[in-house]
């Protein structure tokens, strides 16, 4: 199950971000069959327990049993996920009349016209919440997959070991993505294996159709990179005052070729955002460079050592971000500087799409429209001339809220932000040095995604919507402090809480 969990993420976003509905059939026929691998294989260790056989599957469950239980995650969290969960739910339930005209009366009045007019006829037990029940039961197919991918990391990813192998593997999904894209970009052909991508040839995008989209994946890895880079390149334990001599002998030969080999990961991928020529991306970019500095400059550890280390690590965050640009500037910024004129924003049409997004929400203020409806729903409302659909709001925040209502909508937004904020505080408590580098890094991949959904709907593409939950799961496995040490050795003590 980890190795298939390792694969998915590291093959997902190679079709196209996975917007292909064949990958993405594929993505959930996998998670359902690791999901039962999983079901399945804790029944044996569970009959063994019971019948008082003396198997190592037996030993280690009664092992777990004896331990404390702990807390994964806080109820008020639960509680939002389940307020989201009902709302989706509810969206799909064929409701009377009467209740429907209460719940949404915008929505009742256009079922009663389409069926005066003859266009719909009269359901016998009643009309949905949502404008298209197959569509909304296609989403939430999609969202519960998301939801056992999460569970299954959660679950398998429990051992300093396989935490590792599992950064490693999504660390290479960015690599090769930002390589990848780069050197299709510097090679003239735009190119996705084969695909003529015409409609971003002036841009890095990796294997995804749209430059926003490959920029936001990025985003999420960029700061795990640097968080495994500090974890790795052993930048948190140099003591205060060594002189130059032991200075060099303790930054040898080895620290040295690991500090290079790991720094390099971050730059590439830092390129691969920059020459995506995304604003947001670029701005998300700088962003949380600034917003490491400023969760380090907090971080705990013992008074005498603390400024010292958050001082060297705070140097190494900068170092990197200047290394990309002047890499950048080497190589020629001024097709991503265009990007940023007042004639390139004004070409788009935005700001009138949220206009219409509040308007859309103001009629449908509670319960929304259906997810995944807003294609459908948002036709009334689009004032535009431009040809073509517009099938999302470039903002995930305004597009829960048009689907799920002001209830659901709120509820799932109050679960990310809050989520954040349990895991930086449990960040802030932990004292081991590798894992606290591979929180900071999900935390800010979980933050600048955050930060780009206001104006993008990045989690729209299924291939960033995984590496966002992933993120989440991780840290939460780290911040529980439940992992157990898969062998001995320097740094390799269990992963339990502080």
């Amino acid at each position: 199950m980890f190795w298939g969990l390792c694969a998915i993420l590291v093959f997902l976003p190679l079709p196209f971000g996975a917007v292909d509905e064949r990958t993405i059939f594929l993505f959930e026929a996998a998670t359902a069959i690791l999901f039962g691998m999983y079901v399945w294989g804790r029944r044996p260790e569970k009959s063994s327990e019971e019948s008082g056989g003396d198997s190592v599957g037996a030993a280690r469950v009664s092992d777990e049993s004896r331990r404390p239980k702990k807390r994964r995650v806080p109820w008020v969290l639960k509680a939002l996920l389940a307020v989201f969960g009902a709302i989706l739910a509810l969206q799909l339930v064929p409701l009377p009349d009467a209740v429907l005209e209460i719940l949404s009366p915008r929505t009742f009045a256009i079922y009663d016209r389409l069926i005066a007019a003859g266009i719909a006829g009269g359901a016998a037990g009643g009309n949905t919440l949502s404008f298209s029940p197959a569509l909304s039961s296609y989403e939430v197919f999609k969202y519960l997959c998301y939801f056992l991918f999460g569970y299954l990391v959660l679950k398998c990813v429990r051992t300093r070991k396989k935490t590792e192998i599992f950064v490693l593997a999504v660390l290479a999904g960015g690599l090769f993505q930002s390589f990848y894209g780069l050197a299709e970009y510097f090679g003239g052909t735009g190119r996705i294996f084969g695909y003529k991508n015409a409609a971003y040839a002036e841009s890095a995008f990796g294997t995804f159709i749209n430059r926003n989209h490959f920029a936001g994946f990025l985003e999420m890895i960029f700061p795990l990179s640097v968080g495994y880079l500090l974890a790795k390149a052993d930048f948190f334990t140099m003591k205060k005052g060594l002189p130059l001599r032991r200075r060099i002998v303790w930054f040898g030969q080895e620290r040295l070729q690991r500090a290079l080999v790991f720094g390099l990961v971050p730059v590439i991928i830092g390129l691969g955002i920059v020459y995506s020529k995304s604003r947001s991306g670029i701005i998300i970019f700088f962003v949380t460079v600034f917003l490491i500095s400023i969760a380090l400059s907090l971080g705990g550890g013992k008074r005498e050592e603390k400024g010292t280390r958050e001082r060297k690590i705070i140097r190494a965050s900068r170092t990197i971000a200047l290394v990309v640009i002047f890499s950048s500037a080497f190589v020629g910024l001024r097709p991503v500087i265009e990007r940023f004129s007042i004639e390139m924003l004004k070409r788009e049409g935005r700001p009138a799409i949220y206009k219409n997004t509040l308007d859309l929400i103001s009629d449908y203020p509670l319960f929304g429209t259906g997810t995944g409806t807003y294609v459908n729903s948002y036709t009334h409302y689009d004032r535009l001339s431009t040809p073509g659909i517009t099938d999302h709001a470039h903002s995930d925040y305004l597009e829960i809220l048009a689907e799920t209502g002001i209830i659901g909508g709120t509820a799932a937004i109050a679960a990310a932000l809050a989520a954040l904020g349990y895991l930086f505080s449990r960040w802030l408590r932990r004292s081991d040095y590798f894992l606290k580098g591979i929180l900071l890094g999900c935390m800010g991949g979980i933050a600048a995604i955050l930060i780009h959904s206001l104006s993008d709907f990045n989690l729209r593409i299924p291939a960033n919507a995984v590496y966002f939950v992933t993120f989440y799961a991780l840290s939460f496995r780290i911040a529980a402090g439940e992992a157990r040490s898969a062998g001995r050795g320097p740094g390799a003590g269990s992963i339990k809480k502080q």
